[in-house]
């Protein structure tokens, strides 16, 4: 599957446990980003949070920017 750019998450914390995060699609569709740790979803959720625009491909697990960023922007 190719990555596909994510414009909607939502998130679901396992009390005690892991976390997860959905993503939704441009487009349609969603995934669901499972057993997380807790620091990890925080991760995630801060790229999801802070970088414009992105993508996530299910099969590889790999959320990633759309294009390449310059260095040094400040964010």
């Amino acid at each position: 599957m190719a990555r596909k750019k994510v414009t909607h998450y939502a998130v679901f914390y396992n009390v005690g446990e892991t976390a997860s995060v959905n993503v939704y699609y441009q487009g349609g569709g969603a995934n669901t980003i499972t057993n997380l740790s807790i620091d990890e979803a925080s991760f995630v959720i801060d790229l999801l949070r802070n970088e414009k625009p992105m993508s996530y491909d299910h099969t590889r697990k790999r959320l990633s920017t759309w294009s390449v960023e310059p260095v040094g922007e400040n964010e």
